[in-house]
């Protein structure tokens, strides 16, 4: 599968080749490109965060293929959580990560190796879910559940034997 990697104008160029540069088969990189639409609608100014879902609808529908991930620089929510790193349609091709919660400020200073492999990590588990992958139990596996940063620093940015199984093969 190949994948097509849309970010917006906050994303730092560094952030989205990192993005790229570590994903783990049969997940290929395929094109970046720059997401113009205004993500204002999505905004919710009680919470002072973006509406994930509503982003994510946002995401066009890839072709047979490929896979689209579009990759924010702002905060991310679900109603029923706090915040989310991220969220996919599972089997639907397509996902939005936010770096927001990747690199949170209370965590000062982060190197931007620990950033960069956070968001390799963040970017199969999205990419994953996409493709059709639940949370997977085994510990290290990209798909394994993460609810705060350090717990993205347990994950590998690889998927378990299981889970690499599970996945169509690659191109």
């Amino acid at each position: 599968m190949r994948v097509r990697l849309l970010h917006t104008a906050d994303v730092p160029p560094g952030h989205v080749r990192s993005a790229f540069s570590g994903l783990a088969p049969p997940l290929a990189p395929g094109e970046s490109v720059l997401f113009r639409r205004p993500l204002s609608p999505f905004y919710d100014r009680s919470r002072a965060q973006y509406d994930a879902a509503g982003v994510l609808d946002a995401v066009p529908a890839p072709e047979p293929g490929w896979m689209n991930l579009l990759l924010v620089g702002v905060d991310l929510f679900v109603p029923a959580l706090t915040y989310v790193f991220g969220l996919s349609h599972l089997s639907g091709g397509r996902g939005v990560l936010s770096l927001a919660r990747l690199k949170p400020p209370e965590e000062s200073p982060v190197s931007e190796e620990i950033l960069d492999r956070r968001l390799r990590v963040e970017v199969a588990h999205e990419l994953g879910h996409a493709a059709g992958l639940v949370h997977c139990v085994v510990n290290d596996c990209a798909m394994h559940r993460s609810l705060w940063p350090e717990s993205v620093d347990l994950k590998n940015p690889e998927f378990c034997a299981s889970c690499r199984a599970l996945l169509p093969p690659g191109p």
